[in-house]
């Protein structure tokens, strides 16, 4: 199953490489030269770009699909690479693969990408032809490759910020930076205790086990006033966990998490706009609207710690699918 990496989750590890070698870290990597291939479509460019057509430039190639905090994280530093880097003769291309179905779909993943500040090609991967051919595992997924077409080295996830600026002027021929101008690039995720979790039949759940999680449309019941455990979520109303999403069937539902972090973020959608009410620790609620698909702030706070945040919706429609923290 393919997922999502965050330093918390899963990080190679940056290394000390010798001057003038850069280190691969897949062996199908070191001997191919990758091709995209099964692309559904572009966005960003005027023609289907290919990595032989792009010889005699350093390439960076970043799997990636909208909705992930995960790859978001990244978009600060890529972007600036594309804006500082392009005119050397960088090219970045965002190999878009859907984790969800929703992220297959043309006029979501246009109506994102420039709310990003994404303005290099994406390359539609909805097949994930692209994705076996190169053996991905996870978004993100950086390649770099060299001017002849060669993957000169692989990182997976978050954490690898400095490292791949590094490597990145290294092929383009230029001086290593040392002018501090762009310091901890990656988000500090140490103090994150919680896993990403998944309300979807596809995935394990962490939901209570008191309210006997099931397949399907269910009614739930909160068991524990004072809240789940940590790590766990609980429901309240009717319920259809789909394959990829919990959907609320009731008139209203309620969904409870205990989570150790400073933000949350939740993957959620509503065929008509939804306004959610969310309070955390017991504190004022504010309201948040859900509409198209998406990634939607829930808590942007900066005290690390264990929280309970309650999410109400008052109308059926409301889909969740995953909730990140940071």
């Amino acid at each position: 199953m393919p997922s999502r990496r965050s330093l918390l989750s899963y990080a190679l590890g940056s290394v000390a490489l010798p001057s003038g070698m850069l280190e691969v870290r897949r062996a199908s990597a070191r001997s191919a030269s990758p091709e995209l291939v099964g692309i559904d479509g572009w966005l960003n460019t005027d023609a289907p770009l290919t990595i032989a057509g792009l010889r005699g430039k350093v390439v960076i190639a970043e799997f990636c699909t909208y909705s992930c905090i995960f790859w978001r994280r990244t978009l600060p530093y890529v972007n600036r690479w594309n804006a500082e880097y392009g005119p050397q003769g960088l090219q970045i291309i965002g190999i878009h693969t859907p984790e969800f179905r929703f992220e297959r779909d043309r006029a979501n993943v246009e109506s994102a990408m420039p709310e990003l500040g994404v303005r290099y090609p994406i390359a539609q991967d909805n097949a994930y032809r692209t994705w076996r051919a190169w053996e991905n595992r996870a978004w993100p997924s950086f390649y770099l490759l060299n001017r002849d077409g060669e993957v000169r080295l692989v990182r997976e996830g978050e954490g690898h910020a400095q490292e791949m600026d590094d490597a990145i002027r290294g092929l383009l021929g230029l001086a290593r930076d040392r002018s501090g101008q762009h310091p901890a690039e990656d988000a500090d995720l140490s103090r994150v205790r919680t896993p990403e979790m998944e309300f979807g039949s596809l995935h394990p759940t962490l939901q209570d086990r008191a309210q006997s999680p099931r397949q399907g449309e269910a009614a739930y019941v909160i068991a524990h006033p004072g809240g789940p455990k940590l790590n766990e979520y609980d429901l309240d109303g009717s319920w259809a966990r789909e394959e990829e999403a919990l959907v609320l069937r009731s008139q209203r539902g309620k969904l409870r998490v205990r989570f150790s972090a400073a933000k949350l973020y939740l993957v959620a959608g509503a065929p008509r706009p939804a306004f959610i009410s969310v309070s955390v620790n017991g504190g004022a609620k504010r309201t948040v609207e859900i509409g198209p698909p998406t990634l939607y702030t829930l808590l942007d706070g900066n005290r690390y710690g264990e929280h309970l945040l309650e999410l109400e919706c008052p109308a059926p429609g409301l889909s969740l699918f995953s909730m990140t923290f940071g």
